[in-house]
């Protein structure tokens, strides 16, 4: 989420890498990118020369360098293909890439599509691919619509020239991560849990939540003081007596009354 007041030369190298890292191939990468309209002009000027320049191949055994690699899983460029032929179909704009080559091995050129909406599959789907999705909202309120629209919820990031209103839009996010004006900066924080909500998955690893993801847990209770003997009240003791109903009502009412004097009563 780019707000209109965020800080474009800190932003640019940020989100390129954030989409584009591993050719697109990493859990967290950013599969969309919500620009606000007073900074949507200006990022596209800025980002489209640099895709339109990055460099593709394999690295092993040679000498020149690459900006990104290949496509890991069979029939993954193909898959990613579909999914850019879909968006334009529907009305995306192909900024820059988007034509898988006739190039051995699953090389997907870095790709730029703008306009994308709900409407394609690949505002749906995860593309796990080297593909820009860009689309621009006008408030912030309708920039966490957008991205609660979604049925994934992995990581958010969010960037803003106030911290304050950058944190009040992470906290209505519905992501198990977010940063603030950089990218998956919580994944590097070992302390944190890591791990997603909605269709991104559920637990988390790392932190104390993650060590007790893989922890069996036992609830163990006892009596705290030392002479007393809990035992069942004479009343539900069998054959319970008639007024058993009331004395359950009553010990429901001590133990869970909403305040000191509602417990009370329940005596």
């Amino acid at each position: 989420v780019v707000c209109d007041d965020a800080n474009l030369d800190q932003l640019v190298p940020i989100s390129l890498r954030a989409t584009f890292q591993s050719c697109g191939q990493n859990c967290t990468g950013a599969e969309r990118i919500l620009l606000q309209d007073g900074i949507y002009d200006a990022y596209v000027d800025k980002v489209v020369p640099v895709v339109k320049q990055m460099r593709q191949g394999a690295p092993l055994g040679q000498a020149n360098v690459f900006d990104c690699g290949a496509m890991c899983m069979p029939q993954q460029a193909e898959k990613v293909q579909a999914l850019v032929n879909d968006a334009i179909k529907k009305g995306a704009k192909l900024l820059a890439g988007g034509k898988l080559g006739r190039r051995s091995g699953q090389f997907y050129p870095p790709t730029i599509l703008a306009g994308v909406t709900s409407s394609m599959r690949i505002w749906n789907e995860e593309v796990f691919g080297p593909v820009m999705c860009i689309e621009r909202f006008s408030s912030d309120q309708e920039a966490v619509d957008l991205v609660n629209s979604s049925a994934f919820g992995l990581g958010s990031a969010i960037f803003s020239g106030s911290k304050k209103r950058a944190k009040r839009i992470a906290n209505q996010l519905k992501t198990g991560a977010a940063s603030i004006n950089d990218f998956a900066t919580t994944y590097l924080c070992q302390s944190l849990p890591f791990g997603g909500v909605k269709e991104s998955g559920f637990d988390k690893f790392g932190g104390v939540e993650g060590l007790r993801g893989m922890c069996y847990t036992k609830a163990v209770c006892e009596d705290k003081i030392p002479f007393i003997v809990t035992t069942v009240p004479p009343a539900l003791q069998y054959p319970v007596k008639g007024n058993s109903f009331a004395v359950v009502c009553g010990i429901v009412q001590f133990f869970y009354g909403l305040g000191i004097w509602s417990s009370l009563a329940g005596l």
